[in-house]
């Protein structure tokens, strides 16, 4: 099959994965991450209930606590993003059948397994009127990224290959990364935010 000197360039921008670690789209996108669909379901089913009243200083503080335990399960370890800068190096050999390729879809599998690890203890944490929002976002953060990587292994077996939608998922991969890694930036500040208001240590890698 031969590509376009356009789709090559895409395919080898879209190679390297987010820091850390797809929201479709921006701001509103990420202001509507934290209220369910249309019918008031929470997106994180699953959840204990939210707390009535206020959430005492010690629930808040082990909230935090297994919450920074998520976080470090899921980032990316040093010789991760090590593998992950070399693979965009290598350019199109991560699609051609061989040790480029199959290093590309370990990585990508052992990304898409953290996330899903993550979403699952997310869900069990309790949901605390406090930290609703940041609770949220990176429940929303996690389950885009695990999506996005998925739909890069999916890529490297088809370029072609559709969405539900029967859009082309390849060229999408450039901007649902861009958004995934501005959602991460608005959480992150939230995060730093909380903490300073709740007097909670700031989160160490």
């Amino acid at each position: 099959m031969k590509l376009g000197r356009a789709t090559l360039l895409l395919i080898c921008s879209s190679l390297l994965p987010p820091l850390a670690a797809s929201a479709q789209n921006n701001q509103n996108q990420y202001q509507n991450q934290y209220q369910g669909d249309n019918s008031g379901n929470s997106q994180m089913s699953g959840q204990m209930p939210s707390a009535s009243g206020r959430t005492s200083p010690q629930q808040l503080k082990q909230w935090f606590s297994s919450y920074d335990m998520v976080r470090k399960q899921a980032q990316m370890s040093a010789s991760e993003k090590d593998r992950a800068d070399n693979l965009l190096s290598q350019g199109l050999s991560v699609f051609v059948p061989g040790p480029n390729k199959l290093q590309a879809q370990k990585l990508l599998t052992g990304l898409v397994d953290k996330y899903q690890v993550a979403i699952t203890r997310m869900k069990a944490m309790p949901l605390y009127p406090e930290t609703e929002k940041l609770h949220r976002g990176y429940y929303q953060y996690f389950s885009d990224a695990k999506t996005l990587f998925a739909d890069y292994l999916r890529v490297q077996d088809n370029l072609m290959v559709k969405d539900e939608h029967g859009k082309g998922i390849m060229p999408q991969l450039m901007a649902r990364k861009a958004n995934l890694e501005n959602l991460e930036m608005q959480i992150k500040q939230l995060d730093s935010d909380l903490r300073g208001q709740f007097g909670i240590a700031p989160y160490r890698n």
